[in-house]
């Protein structure tokens, strides 16, 4: 028990400085942190809310990294795919120089036929991002997933443009057998071929569209050598509008993923914004609230100053 009386105006105002104290504790708080709800104890709801809130906009951050190096990875599949389109269009402009050309100008068109198809082949070994290359392959797959949920997923399948097998469907020259040899080289007598159960040949020397020629013991006739011309020229446009579809294929991917990567950027932002909403403090609000409270206890200290004065009155009339 204290042997110390106040009255009861001195206490309820001892009370009222305590309160005063504790609310501009609490306000200096938030000054400080920016936030209304730092904790479970400032309101549970509003804080399991917000985290919650919070935790999916971390998860979506990471996801949009995902998202943004799955665009890089196509993106440069999608360039070699255009570098492609340049060399195969090379290739049918070097057949077009030779055809009619005289036998020198076709010897050098031979040279610069097989350079251009190597560097062909180099371009699309070249295109790896981050150890993967979606262009050589067709087992290679790169799978994108946008949220936790899992049908919420894009798979790209890889293509093998210089496939060296027959028949594979991704191939730059699809359906023509050993085309590309496994160094990456091109097998010119399989791309410069007659399609009409004839052979290849060896260059475009051994195709005169003047007269017969003959290379090796072997007499190649004008018509054949214009049949083999005419093939070839079709040989590489397919070649091209096999390239164009795939290009367009991983063009309709990048365009895909950049929408998923906007809308989760957008999401994300939407979601951190809720959890602010719930938790942040109006700084304008808090600084008023710190001004009246730091008067209020300077009222509270005076009031009791005051109270005191008036006790030691009563003890002076007593003396």
């Amino acid at each position: 028990m204290s042997d110390i009386t106040l009255t009861a105006v001195q206490q309820d105002t001892l009370l009222q400085l305590q309160n005063a104290s504790q609310l501009f504790n609490r306000t200096q708080e938030r000054l400080n942190t920016g936030k209304k709800v730092n904790g479970v104890v400032d309101d549970a709801v509003a804080y399991f809310r917000s985290t919650s809130l919070y935790d999916r906009t971390s998860a979506l951050d990471t996801r949009k990294g995902n998202i943004d190096q799955s665009v890089s990875a196509v993106t440069a599949a999608l360039n070699a795919t255009s570098a492609v389109d340049g060399l195969l269009k090379q290739l049918k402009g070097v057949l077009e120089g030779a055809r009619g050309a005289v036998l020198s100008q076709r010897v050098a068109a031979t040279t610069q036929f097989k350079n251009i198809a190597k560097q062909l082949a180099q371009l699309v070994k070249d295109t790896t991002y981050q150890g993967l290359n979606i262009l050589t392959a067709t087992t290679a797959t790169l799978s994108t997933q946008f949220s936790e949920r899992t049908a919420a997923t894009l798979v790209i399948n890889g293509f093998n443009l210089v496939a060296t097998g027959a028949g594979n469907t991704n191939s730059l020259f699809t359906g023509a057998t050993g085309v590309f040899k496994a160094d990456g080289s091109l097998n010119f007598s399989n791309v410069i071929f007659s399609g009409a159960g004839g052979t290849g040949v060896f260059g475009f020397s051994a195709l005169n569209l003047t007269s017969a020629q003959t290379i090796g013991g072997v007499t190649i006739a004008v018509s054949r050598a214009e049949a083999i011309f005419s093939a070839s020229d079709n040989r590489i446009d397919a070649a091209i509008a096999q390239n164009q579809a795939i290009s367009a294929s991983l063009g309709i991917n990048v365009s895909i993923l950049q929408a998923r990567s906007t809308f989760t950027a957008n999401y994300a932002t939407t979601l951190s914004q809720g959890g602010d909403k719930l938790t942040l403090a109006d700084l304008n609000t808090e600084a008023a609230n710190s001004q009246a409270l730091t008067l209020r206890q300077q009222i509270g200290i005076q009031s009791l100053s005051v109270s005191g004065q008036q006790n030691q009155s009563i003890l002076n009339l007593l003396k």
